[in-house]
């Protein structure tokens, strides 16, 4: 048996050397999913199964809540190979989330998650040298999602649920300069809602060993909103009160939309507690980033245009389909605490020909540490989380570099997270 365990992990750590960053954030799902470098998805002793794998929560006896938030402080900066360099404005990004678990009776349990596993803010200075592809760009997915667990057999369950995704977002940059000399920062602004399903299973292999599966759709966003355009004092571009705008006024402030596809993804997993004290977890999640061909943005009068004109502005992205490998091992020290240890390789889909400021990023690693108490009822975990991006360039593609930059990115991340749970 022990051979057999350990030739199942050496398969799955053979095929994870494949290739999802992109703006995933699933990492922050909790302090103990952080703990665990959200090595998760064949889990069954976790309330956030009610997002990893809502069938795990079939093998939960009791109802339990959890919430908590993640803090994730990034440091990007850019080095000019000739010039001045930029570092991205370093700030303090919050995120919520919140799991529940409600066994009916012996085969069904409800379940309800909220967090934010989509997400990104980079705000570079206004007067920075790629300002003309990006100066301030923020986006949040909120997932709620309602799911229920059946209980097929004693080994097998099944999960069923659905997503219903509210974003918005807000992007900034500036329009070279216009025959004033001076540039125009255009801001556009947007939110929708969407939704989705969410299918999983759970398969407990053997006593101490279960598989898991999680299937999450594609989501499809159109952010409605609006542009508007400011000069370098930050005063919105004047337009006449009343009468016709004059021929040749080249930003007129009106409606906008952005068109966005968050992709769709396939989770595997595998989790043992074969040995003793230990619970190995190992998960390889394939993100379909593929989707992503293009940002497109949509304008009642399109920037740039005398005329005013109805149009339409697409940036290429051609990201590709890729997968990640995530790994947690967990170490009871006593039935009070436990250790938590995590490693996430998180290889970026995005096309080195199209990266672009908004996004800098590339493969990225994460180390993750955690820390658990559980007394009773109440359990509380703490988890700290060091991201490390290895260094990328700008795209070579004229309209992902408008700003004709030439450099490398470099970045990193420090992410801690607490949690407080409850089991009723």
């Amino acid at each position: 048996m022990r051979i057999w365990l350990w030739a199942m992990w050496a398969f799955f750590l053979g095929v994870s050397q494949v290739f999802s960053a992109g703006f995933q954030l699933l990492n922050e799902g909790s302090a103990r999913v952080m703990g665990l470098g959200a090595a998760v998805t064949a889990r069954t002793d976790l309330v956030e199964a009610a997002w990893y794998n809502p069938s795990a929560t079939s093998f939960l006896e009791v109802p339990e809540a959890l919430a908590g938030l993640a803090l994730v402080y990034p440091s990007v900066e850019f080095d000019q190979r000739a010039g001045k360099d930029y570092e991205m404005t370093e700030m303090l990004h919050p995120l919520p989330f919140f799991y529940a678990s409600y066994p009916l009776q012996e085969r069904f349990t409800l379940n309800f998650s909220f967090n934010v596993p989509y997400g990104l803010t980079t705000d570079w200075p206004g007067d920075w040298a790629g300002r003309y592809d990006a100066v301030y760009t923020r986006l949040r997915c909120y997932f709620f999602t309602p799911s229920v667990a059946v209980k097929l057999s004693d080994r097998l369950s099944l999960g069923l649920g659905a997503q219903v995704v509210y974003a918005d977002a807000e992007m900034r940059k500036s329009v070279a300069p216009t025959t004033s000399g001076t540039d125009v920062t255009t801001k556009l602004t947007g939110d929708d809602w969407d939704g989705g399903f969410v299918v999983a299973l759970t398969y407990r292999l053997f006593p101490h060993t279960t598989l898991g599966l999680t299937y999450r759709s594609q989501i499809a966003l159109d952010l409605e909103g609006d542009a508007k355009y400011y000069n370098t004092a930050g005063t919105q571009v004047p337009v006449p009160v009343s009468g016709p705008v004059p021929a040749g006024f080249l930003f007129r402030p009106g409606e906008g939309e952005v068109f966005l596809d968050l992709p769709d993804t396939l989770a595997l997993g595998v989790t043992t507690h074969y040995f003793s004290r230990w619970t190995l977890s190992l998960d390889l999640l394939w993100t379909g980033w593929s989707t992503y061909e293009e940002l497109k943005f949509k304008y009642e009068h399109r920037p740039g245009d005398p005329a005013g004109d109805p149009g339409t502005v697409s940036q290429p992205k051609d990201w590709d389909d890729v997968w990640a490998v995530r790994f947690g091992a967990e170490y009871a020290l006593n039935e009070a605490w436990t250790l938590r240890f995590g490693y996430v390789f998180d290889p970026s889909p995005i096309d080195d020909r199209y990266r672009g400021p908004e996004l800098p990023t590339n493969d990225r690693h994460l180390f993750n540490l955690g820390l658990g108490y559980r007394q009773g009822a109440l359990s509380l975990d703490l988890a700290y989380t060091y991201l490390m991006m290895e260094d990328s360039k700008p795209g070579t593609s004229p309209e992902a570099n408008r700003s004709g930059l030439s450099g490398t990115y470099e970045g990193s991340a420090h992410i801690l997270a607490f949690d407080l749970g409850y089991r009723f």
